[in-house]
């Protein structure tokens, strides 16, 4: 028997992707007790590979769909336990960060921030992640690289800002960085903010020294790559060369945050399984710069999976 979120279930596409994906299963038992607690992860996954719900039937594509496994049930406790673990570390002097103000601006990028016909796969709890760290590491000068249209950066800016600090957007897609321009003047963070056009790899090589790299790019998927194309370019593969160019400039002891570092199944998913073998595969240059470079690596098992990562040679390494 197949179940049906609904009859009427619209194409998740444009906007935020967890808004999409909950607004599609909400209505679904499982998915309900999943995320009220009552229906483990394994479980849920388990029904959800049976095959009870198909994608089409929610509206969603076979990504979206598995994404709702990884969707932590309390988002503010996977946060406070992710910080706690960079803490001991000694990646942060402190837990605290000002959560009523998240909130607060939760709720204006809700109604403020414009998608256009553009997708973001920055879950509730990455989002609040990055938040959090800016805040606490008060970066005086941010990186970052494949910023697309600003959903990933906004929420890093105010944390950048109390510090005093200063940040570069870099994206070669000119509609994406004019749409994030207009995204980010709009909720009043703009200012201190460089937009640059260009090519990341090109501009990591012109970087002076700088403190926090958030990076979140991506290169052509392999079946729109044109022939001949290097491989080190295509799709994201291509965190390699960006920061093959940028980590030079990263001072010893800053920090390299990297999105869609999903490596690591959280359940028997077989979606998923072939989905980290992809980006084992992809990423195999990447972390073997990491290797060399980074003195301390840590996975945050979030939706889409979150990097953090500590340029070898500063104080904490010695």
């Amino acid at each position: 028997m197949t179940t049906v979120a609904r009859p009427d279930a619209p194409r998740a596409t444009g906007g935020a992707a967890y808004d999409l994906i909950d607004a599609a299963l909400r209505t679904v038992p499982e998915y309900q007790d999943f995320r009220g607690g009552r229906l483990s992860r394994a479980a849920y996954c388990a029904w959800l590979g049976a095959g009870r719900l198909r994608p089409e039937d929610a509206g969603l594509n076979e990504d979206q769909l598995n994404l709702s496994t990884r969707f932590p049930v309390d988002e503010r406790a996977f946060v406070a336990q992710v910080l706690e673990g960079l803490e001991r570390d000694g990646v942060i002097a402190s837990t605290d960060y000002p959560q009523g103000e998240f909130e607060e601006l939760r709720e204006r990028v809700a109604r403020q921030f414009e998608h256009e016909d553009r997708t973001t796969y920055i879950f509730p709890e990455e989002a609040r992640l990055l938040f959090a760290l800016c805040h606490l590491l008060a970066p005086r000068r941010t990186v970052f690289p494949g910023s697309y249209y600003g959903y990933w950066a906004v929420w890093a800016l105010p944390g950048i800002q109390a510090a005093g600090g200063t940040a570069t957007l870099v994206d070669i897609d000119p509609g994406a960085m004019a749409l994030a321009e207009r995204n980010l003047t709009a909720l009043g963070l703009a200012g201190g903010v460089v937009f640059a056009t260009t090519d990341a790899i090109a501009h990591g090589r012109t970087l002076a020294p700088f403190d926090l790299c958030v990076l979140d790019a991506e290169g052509p998927a392999p079946h729109n790559a044109p022939e001949g194309t290097d491989p080190d370019l295509i799709d994201k593969a291509i965190y390699f060369p960006i920061m093959e160019a940028t980590t030079p400039a990263l001072r010893p002891g800053g920090l390299l945050i990297a999105h869609n570092m999903l490596l690591g199944n959280l359940t028997e998913n077989r979606y998923f399984a072939g989905r980290i073998a992809n980006n084992q595969a992809q990423y195999a240059r990447f972390h073997g710069h990491l290797d060399t470079h980074y003195d301390l690596q840590r996975l945050i098992p979030s939706s889409e999976g979150v990097g953090v990562y500590r340029r070898a040679g500063g104080e904490a390494s010695r």
